[in-house]
């Protein structure tokens, strides 16, 4: 009778074994595939971050591009308005104090 009940429990404890097996097997299985999933969501996020800030940053130099051929546009508009003969002018009185401080010295 022993030996009966000894049987008995080794046969339980094999079905529990192999029961405790497969759902060790389900669990990492669906770890696994949670695990893929959220690689795979979190890949997409990164795509989609690194899309936009390639955007947001084309989209600001093109801003800054802009900006820095209207500054120069308005600069030459300045210096195109300034008349020749105020620029001869200026260039007559350069010449005059360097040819004055060269005499000084």
């Amino acid at each position: 009778m022993d030996l009966e009940r000894l049987i008995a429990t080794e046969q339980r404890l094999d079905e529990a074994l192999r029961g405790a097996r497969e759902t060790a097997a389900r669990l990492v299985a669906e770890a696994q595939a949670t695990s893929q999933r959220a690689e795979a969501e979190l890949e997409a996020e990164l795509l989609t971050a690194a899309e936009r800030f390639a955007a947001e940053t084309a989209a600001e130099r093109e801003r800054r591009e802009r900006e820095v051929s209207q500054e120069a546009a308005l600069a030459v508009a300045r210096y195109e308005a300034v008349p020749p003969e105020r620029v001869a002018a200026a260039a007559r009185d350069a010449v005059e104090r360097l040819v004055a401080g060269g005499a000084a010295t």
